[in-house]
């Protein structure tokens, strides 16, 4: 799995709490996580689908009338792509919109955006106080030692595997770092329960998002108060797909889609293979700016994320080929102006 920049600032965010009396007791240094076992009738989604995390990508994708049929196709496998990792839905619509989606990131961002669970809006209220008052704060599970477990009943009575009907989230996460960063930081992340094949990578996934401290609320989605976004999804046979997201004037999605660390026999050899635009690939790097409206697109088969540095015999360097590295894209096309992001 492939490390976060974000996920480096949070450890050093926590390293610098440190020396901020969190430890100590009291009102104004008081942690609120508590357990939290919500059930649910079903994880899909199905309502208010325009909050989901990637409904603005989807619909941007789309290409501008003046487009050939492969930006069409190329349009069409983005869609399919984020439907394999997030399980989305979509109509018959043009261009298509998001009918539901089941994924632990998009649930977790529904309950916490509609304020669905009490100990989730008391950290947002305690992060708030705690930024007018212009002190350092922490919402954390794994510092109180509480967990967070939501349950499917529905998939549960239909006796489907513990995977499907128990998601549990190791990490829920609220910072606030005035000393260093002047960010809030929330990062979650969710690992899938039930037993897999011994010598395969366990399905995860993670989300860090920093907002800016002046437009923070306790309540709502929050995102006008997003600065960056970032984070990975880890699926059954060996793919992930990690994702950067720049909401403060950059207005830009870079999707990276390749082997874990497993699938690519720790970076040696390509990944599992799957069909793009019509060819088949092994990596496929998708970079969305949506103020210029443009789509670039880079991909690559049979080439390792790394190779023996040729100046370095016995060392390993970053293969310029594998199209996570590259700078250069395989292909682009204009998109249609959907007002988002822009």
């Amino acid at each position: 799995m492939r490390h976060s920049c974000i996920f480096a600032v949070f450890s050093l965010a926590l390293v610098n709490l440190g020396g901020c009396g969190l430890e100590d007791t009291g009102p104004s240094a008081l942690n609120p996580a508590t357990n939290v076992d919500p059930v649910f009738s079903s994880f899909t989604l199905t309502e208010q689908t325009s909050t989901t995390l990637f409904n603005d990508l989807s619909l941007a994708v789309e290409p501008a009338p003046s487009e050939d049929t492969q930006a069409s196709s190329m349009a069409r496998d983005i869609r399919q792509q984020l439907s394999a990792f997030l399980t989305i839905v979509y109509n018959d619509a043009t261009p298509p919109a998001i009918n539901s989606v089941r994924n632990p990131l998009d649930l977790m961002r529904r309950v916490i955006g509609e304020n669905e669970i009490a100990n989730f809006v008391e950290a947002r209220q305690y992060i708030s106080a705690r930024i007018d008052a212009g002190e350092a704060g922490e919402y954390s599970n794994t510092t109180n030692d509480v967990s967070v477990r939501f349950t499917d009943r529905g998939a549960f009575e239909e006796g489907l595997p513990l995977a499907d009907y128990e998601w549990r989230y190791p990490i829920v996460k609220w910072v606030y770092t005035p000393d260093t960063s002047n960010l809030v930081t929330r990062v979650f992340t969710w690992v899938s329960s039930g037993t897999f094949p011994e010598g395969s990578t366990r399905p995860s996934a993670t989300l860090g998002t920093e907002f800016l401290p002046r437009d923070f609320l306790t309540t709502g989605y929050n995102d006008l108060a997003r600065l960056h976004s970032e984070g990975s999804i880890v699926i059954a046979g060996e793919r992930e797909m990690a994702f950067v997201r720049e909401y403060n004037g950059l207005n830009t999605d870079t999707i990276n889609i390749d082997g874990t660390s497993i699938g690519t026999d720790q970076g040696t050899a390509g990944g599992p293979e799957f069909s793009f635009a019509g060819e088949t690939v092994d990596c496929l790097k998708i970079r969305m700016h949506y103020a210029e409206k443009r789509i670039e697109v880079f991909t690559s088969l049979d080439q390792p994320p790394r190779v023996e540095d040729p100046d370095n015999p016995g060392a390993l360097m970053a293969n310029p080929d594998y199209c996570l590295n590259r700078d250069t894209a395989t292909d682009s096309y204009q998109t249609v102006d959907t007002g988002l992001r822009t």
